[in-house]
């Protein structure tokens, strides 16, 4: 069972965790190895990417911020009228903890898929489908940025093409159709980029595909708000700067809004917060990572390892000392 811990910082046992010989996935209430874990290729998911999904990150035994992540998944699935869906909220959260706990993991990354679930046919009638398909990984920690990248800063490009639309596909919901986003990972790599910034119709700054970004001129934070997911991490960022005493605005940005600031940011969950020194050929102040930046990137990390937000998988390796500081009225 999970545990949430408050602000102190909880001191760990050493680990004495017991690892799988295979990777444990959850599919459909079972708890499976990774070579026996699969799904029917009439599902959904598969045929016509219906489906969404979230992920989660964590540190030292601690899932950072798993109730707000769960609470952005469950808008998703009403949001595609997942209506199908067996599994309370309650019941959800139990199985990415216990996933976590059978796979290990002390440095994870986790994802959960939802899906529309298994048509009889396969043509596109949503009507059709069963229960709704649950997925659940637990993954050594991820790395999509490099550490050289994380320190010295990346090179953004902006992309050609074009941010879908929310008149077409509420960007709010994380949809298991990413093509978007991989078309543009794709664009900004070709071109010799370490990743790309969307615009939207109008020409106003979104994000970056599979990452929000932010900006700070002065003692001002801003982000866009513009055709965007609301990222975990972008609103981490944003109590971040309230902390430092910083202004925190959101709206809508051009480009030169972003080239012209003193320190750019991109953040997700896999990555945290990642410095930025430069956009289709702008060099971003000196070409360096801001100072409020790396003080971010430096304090978000804190947070993570020390359970600021976060609930521990492991809670019998809490030291008595350290059980003092946790809210014993929290486990589950």
């Amino acid at each position: 069972m999970g545990m949430t811990v408050n602000e102190q910082d909880p001191v760990l046992d050493p680990p004495r965790i017991e690892h799988p010989d295979e990777l444990i996935v959850y599919v459909n209430g079972e708890y499976l190895p990774n070579s026996q874990a699969t799904v029917s290729t009439l599902d959904h998911g598969l045929m016509y990417g219906d489906g969404c999904f979230d992920a989660w990150c964590g540190r030292n035994g601690y899932i950072y911020q798993l109730d707000a992540h769960l609470d952005r998944l469950y808008r998703s699935v009403a949001g595609l009228k997942i209506r199908n869906l067996r599994m309370e909220q309650a019941e959800m959260r139990e199985a990415i903890i216990e996933t976590v706990r059978r796979n290990g993991l002390a440095d994870f990354y986790i994802k959960v898929l939802v899906t529309r679930g298994v048509s009889p046919h396969p043509v596109m009638d949503p009507r059709k489908c069963g229960d709704a398909g649950v997925v659940i990984f637990a993954r050594p920690q991820q790395y999509e940025v490099s550490a050289e990248r994380m320190d010295d800063g990346i090179r953004i490009k902006i992309l050609a093409l074009r941010k879908l639309s929310h008149q077409g596909l509420e960007p709010q919901i994380k949809s298991l159709n990413y093509l978007n986003n991989v078309l543009g990972k794709l664009e900004a790599w070709d071109a010799g980029y370490d990743e790309g910034m969307f615009l939207d119709e109008s020409g106003y700054a979104c994000e970056c595909p599979g990452f929000n970004i932010a900006a700070i001129r002065g003692n001002t934070l801003f982000t866009p708000s513009r055709g965007i997911l609301e990222g975990i991490t972008r609103a981490t960022v944003m109590d971040l700067a309230r902390e430092l005493g910083m202004e925190v605005q959101t709206g809508f940005y051009t480009p030169f809004d972003l080239t012209s600031a003193d320190e750019v940011m991109m953040m997700n969950t896999v990555s945290g917060i990642v410095p930025v020194r430069e956009i289709d050929g702008w060099v971003i102040a000196d070409g360096r990572p801001g100072p409020r930046t790396l003080q971010m990137q430096a304090t978000y990390l804190h947070w993570l390892h020390t359970g600021r937000h976060g609930t521990q998988v492991f809670p019998e390796r809490l030291t008595s000392s350290a059980l003092s500081t946790v809210d014993r009225a929290s486990a589950t």
